[in-house]
């Protein structure tokens, strides 16, 4: 396959990719808060489902997730995972083209 046709692929991929979710899934136990509650009298506590995102300037964020949205977060983290890849692609082969042409341009001109 040549590099236009590949770069081709990856831009149509890449269009089609939406509800992008920049962070981490983290699953983790908590405690509840009820004082009737097994975790407060020692239980390991509930299982929990938390994004975790950071920023350039502050702490990381924990935020809460439902079990209705946990699929839907997922993909959303993986598909900005997928976009960083078909990126990091994208930029080896137009580094490829670059050193291609500058090869043939080099050639020519000898």
């Amino acid at each position: 396959m040549t590099n236009t046709k590949r770069k081709q692929q990856l831009m149509e991929e890449l269009a089609g990719l939406d509800n992008l979710i920049r962070g981490s899934l983290v699953h983790t136990m908590r405690k509840c808060g009820k004082k009737n509650c097994v975790c407060a009298t020692g239980g390991k506590g509930h299982p929990v489902c938390l994004l975790s995102t950071s920023t350039v300037k502050a702490r990381n964020k924990m935020t809460y997730v439902s079990k209705e949205n946990e699929e839907k977060v997922s993909a959303g983290v993986a598909a900005y995972r997928r976009v960083w890849e078909i990126i990091e692609e994208l930029s080896s082969l137009n580094v490829a083209s670059l050193k291609k042409s500058k090869s043939t341009r080099g050639a020519s001109s000898k």
